[in-house]
């Protein structure tokens, strides 16, 4: 997760140009690693249900989980308000762990074979209705949203449903001797705090990435990609690359100093917002 995370911010900010979204490599490595949280969560919550669920407990988690996933939506929008994180992994957590409760004393096969249904449902089957955004974290709308972190509850519940039907088939999960050796132990350590991992290291992460950053100089890919496209919309306009390029930081300059330019590569300029641009491409030769 972390090296995925780390991946994820390099390419962001300019340092690496991984396609986390369309190398088949990458996409496997997501889907196993947010496999891996689920299965993990669906085994979690039958060892924590075996002699009896205690319910201030369970509501103790939910409601962690349930105010981190609050705590990421609201980063999220603040960072990146294009795509942000509306049902991503926590979120599904904390749905998936009140509905898991309904599983966990089923029989193991029964389980499972409801987790192959809700993803063969996830993968085959969408409809307009869903397009709905206060249903579009039900997983079935017909266009995906726009979000650095989307776990539908289909078919990733799936995930869950199999890791509650492989501690049900498996009674002797989770009753290994305890890790030996400082690794061992920092791994145990790392997994009784899941959640703390989870939400302490990619604001780590981005920090040191964008300290990085900041030192070689390199730019964030929005900011690439509005170079790209605007040269290239220069160029065939019959403008030479020299001149496109001069002209493309020149629109940059302005609109940073009419305090604009972040709006922009979010997507959310107002009125004025779009009058700055008209003036910004005149005053730099743009026309």
């Amino acid at each position: 997760m972390a090296l995925y995370h780390g991946s994820w911010n390099a390419t962001f900010l300019g340092l690496a140009s991984f396609d986390l979204l369309g190398d088949p490599l990458w996409l496997a490595a997501r889907t196993v690693i947010l496999s891996s949280f689920l299965l993990l969560a669906g085994v979690s919550l039958v060892l924590a249900s075996r002699g009896g669920l205690d319910p201030l407990r369970f509501l103790r988690r939910l409601a962690m989980l349930a105010a981190a996933a609050v705590a990421v939506s609201l980063s999220s929008y603040l960072l990146f308000p294009d795509s942000p994180i509306f049902f991503g992994v926590l979120h599904h957590l904390a749905v998936a762990s009140i509905l898991g409760l309904v599983f966990v004393r089923l029989p193991g096969l029964v389980t499972l074979a409801a987790a192959l249904a809700v993803g063969l449902v996830g993968d085959t089957l969408s409809f307009p209705a869903f397009d709905q955004p206060w249903l579009i974290w039900v997983g079935m709308a017909t266009v995906p949203p726009n979000s650095n972190d989307y776990v539908p509850l289909f078919p990733w519940f799936s995930g869950v449903l199999a890791g509650i039907a492989l501690a049900r088939l498996w009674p002797g999960i989770g009753r290994g001797e305890a890790p030996a050796g400082g690794i061992g132990r920092a791994l145990a350590w790392g997994g009784r705090h899941s959640l703390s991992v989870y939400l302490v290291h990619q604001p780590v992460l981005f920090g040191l990435f964008w300290l990085a950053a900041q030192a070689v100089g390199t730019e964030p890919a929005t900011v690439r990609e509005f170079h790209a496209s605007c040269i290239a919309a220069c160029t065939q306009s019959g403008g030479g690359l020299d001149q496109c390029q001069a002209n493309c930081r020149c629109v940059q300059r302005e609109l940073t100093r009419a305090g604009q330019w972040e709006a922009f590569l979010a997507d959310r300029l107002d009125g004025p917002g779009r009058q700055s641009i008209g003036e910004a491409v005149r005053s730099c030769g743009g026309g």
